[in-house]
């Protein structure tokens, strides 16, 4: 009586385990590891959050093995002790096989049981000739003794030319591939440190058009979710953007921009409405303050980006130090119109536009219309893709 009750028991707890371990990941491969006690971990991006979810050492013979479980489809990240990355699309149920060559660790690899991560192999191949090719036309430009020669225009123009060919692959790939989570990986792929390739406004339809898919096909992926979050903000920060232009376009009295007439370095006079024709940043700021000086920095990536296109930067500095305002702009190498009143706190420019912290700035469009106020970084760079 016993035995004809625990045999079906043990049936059912094999079962039970077989299930279990069909919902496992599972991660094989070779790796010919450069020397022994060789370490590859696994690790798990949510949001900004990433987390090492697994650990293997590689045996003698370059094999390896990871096993983890995941609620749901999730991007996955296989580090070697370098942090050198191979991005990976996984889910319940994968059996995912790595052959890693002796090449570069991030690019030279086989994969096989994820199609997503073949697509992100793919779409990281294409990224690095990219950025090849860019990084060889920049050094170009910059052996030029005059970029704003015809052959600098010519080689800006190439550069400019590849970048939206790698655009426009990314913008088919995503098309093809809507509800494929690699999908969201193609949206946020970069040719340099801080150049997004979707990094104009416009650009906000790919984001939510991936978005709809994935939420509908992967409701409980962080991934998917991420990129709904993200999309959500982008879409606030949109209707804000478009909010403040509709006012600055109807507030002639709040958009009238009040000359400056204030002398740069050398003693000369520079006058604001000079530059009328140009998307101009009046921005003030001190070498004596410390978010100024950080602001400054993050301007210039923008200013290099920006000024052949037409935009220019205004800088009243809040001083009473000529000295001290000289050193600062040489040292941090201020490539913008750099003025002072050098009366500080008596500023008559700042007590005109009601400066009342540092930094702060106004956004002259080519009309001479203030646009917008106090806006840095990301929120220039829109502003600036939609007034140039």
């Amino acid at each position: 009586m016993m035995n004809n009750i625990r045999v079906p028991l043990l049936i059912v707890l094999v079962i039970v385990l077989n299930s279990c371990n069909e919902e496992q990941i599972v991660i094989t491969g070779k790796y010919p590891a450069p020397d022994e006690n060789t370490m590859l971990y696994a690790q798990l991006a949510r949001g900004n959050q990433s987390s090492i979810i697994d650990s293997v050492e590689v045996s003698k013979n370059g094999k390896f093995r990871f096993k983890f479980e995941l609620n749901a489809p999730e991007l996955v990240t296989i580090l070697n002790a370098d942090d050198e990355p191979i991005n990976l699309i996984t889910g319940p149920g994968d059996r995912i096989n790595l052959d890693i060559n002796e090449g570069s660790f991030r690019k030279d690899y086989n994969i096989e049981g994820s199609e997503p991560s073949k697509d992100i192999k793919m779409l990281v191949g294409e990224v690095e000739e990219t950025k090849i090719k860019l990084d060889s036309i920049l050094r170009k430009i910059n052996a030029l003794e005059d970029p704003d020669s015809p052959e600098g225009g010519k080689l800006s123009d190439a550069y400019l030319e590849t970048f939206n060919r790698q655009k426009k692959y990314n913008i088919r790939y995503i098309l093809d591939n809507m509800s494929s989570l690699a999908s969201v990986y193609a949206l946020y792929q970069r040719v340099t440190s801080d150049l997004y390739i979707f990094n104009n406004i416009y650009d906000l339809q790919y984001f939510k058009i991936v978005a709809d898919s994935v939420k509908v096909r992967y409701p409980e992926s962080s991934l998917a979710q991420t990129l709904v979050n993200d999309v959500n903000n982008r879409v606030g920060e949109y209707n804000r953007t478009i909010a403040i232009k509709k006012l600055t376009d109807s507030a002639d009295i709040e958009t009238g921009l009040v000359n400056l007439e204030i002398e740069n370095v050398e003693g000369r006079s520079v006058s604001l409405k000079s530059f009328k024709g140009k998307v101009v940043l009046l921005t003030f700021w001190a070498s004596w303050n410390e978010q100024s000086i950080e602001a400054n920095r993050t301007l210039k990536s923008i200013y290099n980006s920006y000024h052949k296109n037409g935009f220019e930067v205004y800088a009243v500095a809040l001083e009473n130090d000529k000295n001290s305002w000289r050193r600062t702009i040489n040292y941090e190498d201020y490539p913008w119109i750099n003025v002072s009143e050098l009366n500080y706190p008596s500023s008559y420019a700042a007590s005109i536009y009601n400066v009342k912290e540092l930094p702060s700035n106004y956004l002259i469009d080519r009309e001479g219309n203030i646009v917008a106020k106090n806006i840095y970084g990301k929120r220039l760079a829109t502003w600036l893709d939609n007034l140039i």
